[in-house]
């Protein structure tokens, strides 16, 4: 068990959709549009990135990029901490991996609101 979050966009492919599905619940593909963490222990990185989505009774928000872009860093410190704290994983390249594929979620997110005029929809299955 875990949480997915997923992303949706306007004259998204089938292919990207199939994309994110594909990951094997992996940690690092944030350029398609997918992040993931495992119930293993806080801080979740994904609830405080995008918050919205677990506000929401059905999962679903559409969140400015400009948002995800303003609470990146301090996502960017959630994520190091839960890599130290709760998988004990201390080598920087390491982290530096979890942390990148949270850089590129946010810049697939800008990329696609530039492209379509809108923000795109987060979707967290948790």
């Amino acid at each position: 068990m875990g949480i997915n979050i997923y992303t949706r966009w306007k004259s998204q492919t089938e292919a990207e959709i199939e994309a994110q599905y594909q990951c094997c619940f992996s940690a690092v593909h944030g350029h398609v549009g997918y992040l993931r963490e495992a119930y293993h222990g806080e801080p979740y990185a994904t609830r405080y990135l995008v918050q919205e989505a677990f506000d929401d009774p059905d999962g679903t928000a559409q969140i400015p990029a400009a948002v995800l872009r303003e609470r990146l860093a301090h996502t960017l410190a959630l994520v190091a901490v839960r890599e130290q704290v709760v998988y004990d994983e201390h080598e920087t390249e390491a982290i530096r991996e979890v942390q990148q594929s949270f850089e590129d979620f946010v810049a697939l997110c800008e990329t696609k609101e530039r492209e379509t005029g809108e923000p795109v929809t987060i979707i967290a299955s948790y």
